[in-house]
């Protein structure tokens, strides 16, 4: 599986799994908390109704209220709003009585946990940063309402994430658009799965996408060309191969994508070493603590942080620069040589657990755990010794070179530290890779060594099995997993360094450890 598509089975993991820990469900199904609903029933007259359908409020005039005798079109201009979560409310105010004033219907997220998870990093990026969508009925109401909307937010203190699919209407920071379907027209795939379309002048059926850059149909044109806004900066734009970030750093690739921000393969012109760049998107997975906003724009500058803190370790990458070109923020950092501890351990010549009743398996491969795992435990000691906390340490989020077994830890958004603060330190227990996150770690209100140590005793675990997931819906399996697989030749030893680690006795995982090779 590519990064790319690993990021992608993870935001549907993320989605699908916020109503319910144990099953995957559809966040229509999630009790929704009133605080948009009373604000929106609170604005509208009663010609108008509120509808929660999917994950949104619909505002509708009931049939017959309308001064428009033309039945609403099936596609055009339409406005997204965009917001960060302390605006939203501020937004219904001065928006919704101008929709309401000139007969204009519009949706609008359900709560404010909807909110979030639109603006949230694992979120498609097309799909990303529509708080409000507002129907206008023609071209010549989107382009008056579109200004009355920008007169009436232009001076007010709000703003919203850039929406990667739409044209921002001047210099807005919450008011884009975009053409597209305002009710649904779908065809069936072979696949099962379902694609929405628009209807050309001929009648041609045109695929209705919802990309991360800005794409018109063949047949509209847009109503500003005479003044076209700026566009977004590398990253905002699938394919920025060949980007100069700051006349320096030249983009030859893409690592990963996330509505946050990318993560890019760049050269340094300057010196021609080869780097890694990694970009945040502000008012992209915020969240609220201390009286502010939080977004991924100061993850990626505490990140910056904890890398200086932890310069000089061998296993960590060296960081480079951080800075701002256009509305986006980016890190610079040492680009290392290696692939994913997961995928390493999935490889045909080293994976253990399908093939552990072949003949001459084991030996190989505890020759390698042994040599990682002490290797991992000192790596985990001296970050400690830096004050720093990895937060997040899991089997993608170490890389290893394939041929001598030397290792590297990457992405410290979740790491800590003491002089991080009691915002930074909450976020840290929230954020990490389910199946590598210590039981107690949501009960606490800050990250401890411990957490790491867990984590590390199933990065270990993984290596044998990549079950870990699964034991918060059954704690027992963790046991059960390593009892069968020690009966069929994985070494005892396994087992007690495992269990050392999840329990945090270090120096007795050292021990077994230690004893193992003299053995």
């Amino acid at each position: 599986m590519s990064a790319v598509d690993r990021q992608g089975a993870m935001a549907a993991h993320h989605q699908f799994g916020l109503v319910d820990a144990r099953y995957y469900e559809p966040l229509s199904r999630r009790t929704l908390t009133p605080e948009y609903r009373e604000a929106l029933e609170r604005l509208l007259p009663d010609a108008w109704t509120l509808h929660h359908a999917d994950v949104w409020l619909q505002a509708r005039m009931v049939a017959g209220a309308s001064r428009r005798t033309s039945p609403p079109p099936i596609q055009g201009f339409k406005i997204h709003v965009s917001s960060a979560p302390a605006h939203a409310l501020r937004l219904f105010d001065l928006l919704v009585p101008v929709c309401v004033e000139n007969d204009v219907e519009f949706k609008a997220a359900a709560d404010p946990m909807i909110l979030g998870v639109i603006n949230s990093k694992t979120q498609e990026r097309g799909f990303s940063g529509k708080f409000m969508t507002i129907y206008p009925p023609d071209e010549d109401v989107f382009v008056e309402l579109i200004e009355t909307l920008y007169q009436r937010t232009v001076d007010e203190a709000v703003e919203g994430p850039y929406i990667l699919s739409d044209r921002r209407y001047r210099d807005s920071k919450v008011l884009f658009y975009r053409y597209g379907g305002f009710r649904a027209l779908r065809r069936l795939n072979i696949d099962g799965t379902q694609s929405m379309f628009l209807i050309s002048p001929d009648g041609e059926y045109v695929a209705d996408e919802r990309l991360p850059y800005v794409r018109l149909p063949h047949w509209v044109r847009d109503p500003f060309d005479e003044a076209p806004p700026e566009q977004p900066m590398a990253g905002s734009v699938d394919g920025s191969e060949g980007t100069l970030l700051k006349g320096r750093y030249l983009v030859d690739g893409v690592l990963t994508f996330s509505n946050a921000g990318g993560v890019y393969r760049a050269t340094d012109s300057a010196t021609q070493e080869p780097v890694v760049v990694k970009e945040a998107r502000r008012l992209t997975n915020c969240r609220m603590a201390e009286g502010r906003t939080f977004d991924s724009v100061d993850v990626l500058c505490h990140e910056y942080d904890v890398l200086r803190r932890l310069e000089g370790l061998e296993f960590v990458p060296r960081p480079l620069e951080l800075f701002q070109e256009w509305e986006h923020t980016f890190l610079v950092e040492e680009r290392l040589e290696g692939i994913t501890f997961h995928d390493f351990w999935a490889r045909e010549d080293v994976i253990l657990a399908p093939y552990i009743r072949r003949e001459g398996r084991v030996a190989p491969f505890i020759s390698r755990f042994k040599e990682v795992a002490g290797h991992l435990i000192r790596m985990v000691e001296e970050v400690h010794a830096r004050g720093v906390v990895l937060g997040d340490m899991s089997p993608n989020n170490i890389l290893i070179d394939a041929e001598t077994l030397r290792m590297w830890f990457i992405d410290f958004e979740s790491a800590v530290h003491a002089d991080g603060g009691e915002a930074r330190s909450a976020y840290g227990t929230r954020w990490g890779t389910p199946g590598f996150l210590h039981p107690d770690r949501f009960s606490r209100d800050r990250l401890l060594p411990c957490d790491d140590w867990y984590a590390l005793a199933m990065v270990l675990y993984s290596t044998v099995v990549p079950a870990t997931a699964l034991f918060g819906l059954n704690p027992a399996a963790q046991s059960r997993f390593l009892d069968e697989l020690m009966a069929l030749g994985v070494p005892t030893q396994v087992g007690s360094l495992v269990s050392s680690l999840t329990a945090g006795r270090i120096e007795e995982a050292k021990t077994v450890l230690a004893d193992w090779e003299e053995g």
